[in-house]
């Protein structure tokens, strides 16, 4: 659509971390030893003294006493005053709170057993502790650990060492604790089973949806205790899964899902020409998502992880409020050949490098004139305006449950359309630059709620509570449907011409300093209930590439 001028902004950062979590032995990272250096002083206790820890002991306490308390912190879930009880508490806290959060039991009981034997050479003292996490329906997981209190210093009380093997012996740095119930066969919406092997783009969606808790399900009879990847989720090799229950020998219970695997097989023949794509297909009238597809060897999920900016996608929602404002779809829109706004110059692609004399809002629309949106800047309500129109109307700016758990898609904080940070920030937010990131699920959700005029969260689980917005005004999605409409018959969406004569869209073309432009395109069909996105990373123009893949999708799944 438009090739933006190249600004110097925040680029979001796509970090694929993938670290394999050693299980270390009982013995090994259960004691504490203290070595000593050749004049005498143990470098353990030099290390403290160079960087005491703060902490919440009084300087009287007891190792029985430290120990105590910091096992009742960390049973009543209150990570930070356990952390503050060790000699590590910067990095005690957040490890206490992931592990616990990651495993999820209903409750935890602690309860501090015998002192232990020194090792040799040791001047901590030595507990053995037992825990009991309770899952709930009669499922508990029952083991034994072992603490450390160091002595008091001169700076310090006693202190708990910490290790994330006081958390359970063979835990590891970089692993977390998992507890699910056994695995559930994954079906689309018609009960055909969904397999990694037949959509690998899937694989992580569908483990999640195998294991997680779905709504009205019985409550399961037994768990598997997994150590896990902190990073990628994956079980860590070499660590034995733990079972606790009773283990069914039951036929394999069933997770119905949204997806249509025909139309997700659509979607990725769809995007096999097209490396490093994403795309996602919805039916507006429930947020039912049909197929999430990704074609990509070093973005996983990139259809519903990557945060990228939409580029002029974004005017949907940007016209959607200067509809609101009082801006009507014939009013003037000036398409001037460059903006200025402080010390930025926005620019068209060269298709309006010279401008579009006489654009209406609609024209501007249709024909993607960057310029004429932020000339219409001031018609907003300050700075925050596009971050409320996309919360208030189009669901954003907060967590979705789609069944994989609470998240807020598609962005590193927890706002897609933060509001802006001055006002050349807001004037690139008014083409979808600035800070604004998105996805392909994100952007399909745009366009689904164009479709029918009240947002619809988007689902993979039938049944699952959705996040609300309000309807927009009848008129403003009449207006909205004709300009998406016009952008095929009229304007940027060349390559979607020929299909559905219902169908409405937008390109975008999204500019990122020292690479090609993303390609992106949003479509939507009321009259067959489907819309779509699709983001070609360093593809182009959102017509080159983008709208070719939506196109073929719709012929692959036999639409239009």
């Amino acid at each position: 659509m438009t090739r933006r001028q190249r600004q110097a902004r925040r680029h979001p950062k796509t970090v694929a971390a993938v670290a394999t979590a050693a299980v270390v032995a009982v013995v090994a990272a259960a004691i504490w030893w203290v070595t000593s250096d050749r004049d005498g002083t143990s470098s353990q206790e030099a290390a403290r003294t160079a960087a005491p820890s703060a902490t919440s002991a009084a300087p009287t306490a007891s190792p029985d006493s430290v120990a105590k308390d910091f096992l009742a912190a960390w049973a009543a879930g209150d990570y930070d005053k356990a952390a503050a009880l060790t000699d590590d508490a910067a990095a005690a806290g957040p490890r206490l709170t992931a592990v616990m959060k990651s495993l999820h039991p209903n409750s935890t009981k602690l309860t501090l057993g015998s002192r232990l034997p020194a090792g040799s050479g040791s001047t901590a003292t030595r507990f053995s502790f037992d825990v009991v996490d309770d899952f709930g329906s009669g499922l508990t997981w029952r083991y034994d650990s072992i603490l450390a209190v160091v002595p008091a210093t001169a700076a310090t009380a006693p202190l708990v060492h910490w290790s994330s093997a006081v958390i359970h012996p063979q835990l590891g740095a970089q692993a977390n604790l998992t507890a699910a119930g056994p695995a559930a066969e994954v079906v689309d919406e018609t009960g055909v089973r969904l397999t990694s092997t037949a959509h690998p783009s899937l694989a992580a969606v569908l483990s999640k949806l195998s294991t997680a808790r779905q709504p009205g399900a019985a409550a399961p009879t037994s768990l598997q205790i997994d150590f896990v990847d902190a990073n990628t989720g994956a079980p860590i090799s070499g660590a034995a899964p733990i079972l606790i229950g009773a283990q069914s020998t039951a036929t394999t219970a069933q997770v119905r899902t949204t997806l249509d695997d025909k139309v997700q097989r659509a979607a990725e023949k769809a995007l096999a020409d097209y490396p490093d794509s994403g795309m996602v297909v919805i039916k507006p009238s429930t947020g039912g998502v049909l197929a999430m597809a990704s074609n990509s060897r070093t973005a996983s999920g990139l259809a519903y992880h990557a945060t990228r900016a939409p580029g002029s996608t974004f005017k949907t929602i940007t016209a959607s409020a200067l509809l609101q404002a009082g801006v009507g779809a014939a009013d003037p829109a000036p398409c001037t050949a460059t903006a200025t706004v402080g010390s930025q110059t926005y620019h068209n692609d060269e298709g309006l490098k010279n401008g579009y004399p006489n654009a209406t809002l609609a024209d501007a629309f249709v024909k993607s004139c960057n310029t004429s949106f932020v000339g219409l800047r001031n018609k907003l309500s300050g700075l925050g305006a596009l971050a409320d129109e996309a919360r208030t109307h189009f669901g954003l700016n907060q967590p979705w449950d789609m069944g994989l758990g609470p998240a807020t898609y598609c962005t590193t904080g927890t706002r897609q359309v933060p509001v802006a940070d001055g006002m050349e920030r807001f004037a690139a937010e008014m083409f979808g630059q600035g800070d604004i990131t998105m996805c392909p699920l994100t952007m399909a959700s745009v366009a689904a709620t164009v479709a029918t005029g009240t947002f619809k969260q988007p689902i993979l689980v039938p049944g699952r509570q959705q996040a609300s917005a309000t309807p927009l005004p009848a008129a403003v999605d009449a207006a909205l449907k004709t300009m998406m409409r016009g952008v095929v018959t009229d304007g940027t969406a060349t390559s979607l011409r020929g299909t559905t004569s219902t169908l409405g869209a937008k390109t975008g073309t999204a500019e990122r300093q020292g690479e090609n432009p993303d390609s992106w395109m949003i479509a939507m069909d009321p009259r067959h209930d489907i819309a779509v996105a699709c983001l070609v990373l360093n593809g182009g123009f959102g017509d080159d590439k983008a709208g070719p893949a939506i196109k073929a999708m719709l012929r692959n799944a036999g639409i239009g």
